[in-house]
């Protein structure tokens, strides 16, 4: 009875043991891009934007492409951003009084802030597929670790039976 106990040990440990290897799915870095930015999320837990970088800056690839993506996002908000103030001092102009509010100017700011959206999402596709590469390269080195325990086997002798470990 002992030797079978020690056997379901061992062979629970053994699957722990391999188990610690490799990146879980639920360790993942993600990001989830709303309305007000971009959160960082490893696993489960929210992270800063720093502590997100710091990670991929492991990875030159996914770095240079987060940092490319960041930099087409925020030129797309100041572009956006010139766009609102035309239309704003179009509409703040038409609400004061004006005359002749010059609506053109505002067409102007409409047409700026499209151009901007495209900018925004092929920045914010970047950053994604940094963290894709990221994640798929942190996959790939904890798929190279050796495991603690290399093989198992039953085997059989002249004593009885036994487990064979190979380490």
């Amino acid at each position: 009875m002992r030797k079978v106990v020690f056997i379901l040990i061992v062979l629970l440990a053994s699957g722990l043991i391999n188990e610690s290897y490799g990146q879980k799915k639920d360790d993942k870095l993600k990001l989830e891009s709303g309305f007000f930015g971009n959160k960082y999320y490893k696993g489960v837990w929210s992270i800063s934007r720093g502590e997100a970088f710091n990670m991929l800056s492991e990875n030159g690839e996914a770095y240079n492409l987060a940092i490319e993506g960041e930099k087409l996002q925020k030129t797309s908000t100041i572009i956006s951003a010139v766009g609102a103030a035309l239309i704003g001092y179009t509409v703040g102009s038409a609400l004061g009084g004006a005359e002749d509010p010059k609506w053109y100017i505002a067409g102007i700011g409409g047409g700026i802030v499209l151009i901007s959206i495209p900018i925004y999402s092929t920045g914010n596709k970047k950053i994604h597929e940094a963290i894709e590469v990221y994640n798929e390269e942190e996959l790939s080195a904890s798929l190279n670790h050796k495991p603690f325990i290399d093989k198992i086997s039953i085997a059989a002798g002249s004593d009885g039976v036994g487990l064979r470990l190979t380490f």
